[in-house]
């Protein structure tokens, strides 16, 4: 019995240890154990702290120095925790942070029904989004292929699908018309506006269609100089929703403004002041015609730039100033041969890269060309056969190149 004693507190000391170290590996593995393997957060999340990560608190528990993750990126993120625990020191745990997209996107439609001609292009889903909400990109299309081309009624649905495959569906009522009638443009004349003056080119002008209430209309004024003076094109273009166009050409007139002196009386008055010193008794209606050719010839300086076009404000130009372009020398002939009764008429050059304008006078044998401009080869055009004016324009570069249906017979 002796020998046995010393052998059961052995193994009493044994078990004592054994029960110790069992212990303190049970304790041990409990408190080790504070880590997830895997933690879910929906990319987007404003946050995601340590504490999402363990089971229980760990005041001093932290995320390791090379582990980095993105909220905003879906994917997985092998991430280390470290922390100190009682006995043992400071401790490691691996997990995953697995950030995923299960939301699908947020859609505004731009329409709420879609209207469209059969003459129209074929759309785009995108064309009927305003706005879409999420966090990745994200493909907009149209559940399957609609026809566009052909008059009918159906449901148009929209698919929008997030780069994770969430999708979020919205349909459109959708009727497709059928219209091939252009639109009418009403109201389009002729032109005419001073140098400087506000020019309202749509004033009177009307634009009706079938079945677009509101087809529009642009004025191509590309070819209109309004500090110019000229003819110059405009032309109008009505388009409905269906893309069926309308277009109407006119003309617009830039002329200088009126000289506010320039009243008839005091214009008359000037004239007959001039043809007091330049007509004698006895002269011919050729020679007083003449003779007015030759005052306005050699009194007046030509100048492009100085030109007008009332008759008036011209002639006052051209006798007061004394200085003028073609309309002005032939406004100023006109208005003096108005006041010897010398009959008259104003003819036009047929306009190319310039205009040009002169007179024809009939002094009881016909009409005669009379252009007081002195030529720039220095030739005088006074009382001309017409023959003799087409070979003149033709020979230097149709300087008086002009339409005959305009104008009466010219000898």
């Amino acid at each position: 019995m002796k020998r046995r004693k010393p052998f059961i507190i052995l193994l009493i000391v044994l078990l004592i240890i054994l029960c110790a170290f069992a212990g303190i590996f049970a304790y041990y593995k409990i408190q080790s154990d504070i880590v997830y393997s895997e933690v879910y957060i929906e990319a987007g999340s404003s946050k995601c702290d340590v504490t999402d990560f363990l089971k229980r608190e760990a005041k001093d528990a932290k995320f390791s120095k090379d582990s980095t993750y993105d909220l905003n990126t879906v994917g997985d993120y092998p991430l280390t925790i470290v922390w100190k625990m009682p006995i043992f020191g400071k401790q490691k745990a691996h997990t995953t942070l697995h950030v995923q997209d299960t939301v699908a996107p947020t859609v505004t439609l731009s329409v709420d029904s879609i209207e469209m001609f059969i003459t129209t292009d074929s759309p785009s889903a995108a064309d009927y989004v305003e706005t879409v909400s999420d966090i990745s990109n994200c493909t907009i299309d149209f559940k399957e292929t609609y026809d566009f081309s052909k008059e009918g009624s159906f449901d148009v649905t929209i698919v929008v699908t997030d780069s994770s495959g969430n999708s979020t569906e919205e349909t459109i009522p959708c009727t497709i018309l059928d219209d091939t009638t252009p639109p009418e443009i009403t109201g389009v004349k002729p032109l005419q506006v001073a140098q400087g003056d506000a020019i309202s080119y749509k004033k009177n002008i009307v634009v009706t269609d079938d079945k677009d209430p509101n087809p529009t209309l642009e004025v191509d004024t590309s070819e209109v100089n309004a500090d110019k003076r000229g003819v110059y094109k405009v032309k109008y273009i009505a388009t409905d929703s269906a893309g069926n166009t309308t277009e109407e050409t006119t003309t617009i007139k830039i002329v200088s403004a009126k000289i506010t002196a320039a009243t008839e009386e005091t214009v008359n008055a000037m004239a007959d002041s001039i043809l007091a010193e330049i007509i004698k008794d006895g002269m011919s209606q050729k020679e007083q015609a003449r003779a007015v050719y030759n005052w306005v010839v050699d009194n007046i300086t030509y100048s492009e730039t100085a030109g007008i076009d009332d008759l008036l404000s011209a002639a006052y130009k051209g006798m007061y100033n004394r200085v003028g372009d073609c309309t002005v020398k032939q406004k100023t002939a006109e208005v003096m041969l108005n006041r010897l009764g010398i009959k008259n008429m104003e003819i036009e050059k047929i306009r190319d890269t310039r205009g040009h304008y002169w007179l024809l006078i009939d002094i009881g044998e016909g009409w005669y060309h009379y252009d007081p401009n002195l030529q720039l080869d220095g030739t005088r055009i006074f009382y001309w056969h017409d023959a003799d004016l087409w070979n003149y324009s033709n020979s230097h570069g149709n300087t008086h190149n002009y339409d005959p249906s305009k104008y009466p017979t010219i000898q």
